[in-house]
């Protein structure tokens, strides 16, 4: 999978349109739930194959660390 279809799926988990998850942007100032987070970590792990734990999201983790742990590097 792509960077835009990794952007895409996490969009449609979060309700957050794909242009407002930049690289730098945390969980926290995207005010993503946990909620949203527990959906989004379950559509990661089935579509990209990785297994992620709870204990590794933290609200300050930005789209590019979660991008880079699943495997899909961010645009610069």
């Amino acid at each position: 999978m792509t960077y835009e279809d990794a952007i895409a799926l996490i969009a449609k988990e979060t309700g957050l349109p794909p242009e407002r998850l930049q690289p730098e942007a945390t969980f926290a100032t995207l005010d993503i739930s946990s909620i949203d987070v527990v959906s989004m970590v379950f559509e990661l792990e089935d579509k990209f194959g990785v297994e992620l734990q709870p204990e590794e999201l933290s609200r300050e983790m930005t789209m590019r660390q979660l991008l880079e742990r699943i495997g899909v590097p961010a645009p610069q």
